[in-house]
């Protein structure tokens, strides 16, 4: 028999939180917003992309599996 794991949706959000504020802490993002609201958004996007990839690397489990 095998046995998978499949993590519940509350431990995907609190993984992909965690990720998030050490990868992006509360200072970055609100330096990411602030820019972009001047006209700078090149730091916006990088964060963006970067949130992108941890959502990637933190996939709910499909229904089903």
């Amino acid at each position: 028999m095998r046995i998978a794991y499949k993590p519940t949706p509350e431990e995907v959000r609190k993984k992909r939180q965690k990720e998030y504020l050490e990868r992006y802490p509360v200072e970055k993002q609100l330096e990411a917003l602030t820019e972009a609201a001047q006209g700078r958004p090149e730091k916006l996007n990088e964060l963006m992309q970067g949130l992108a990839e941890i959502r990637g690397a933190l996939p709910y489990a499909k229904e089903g599996e």
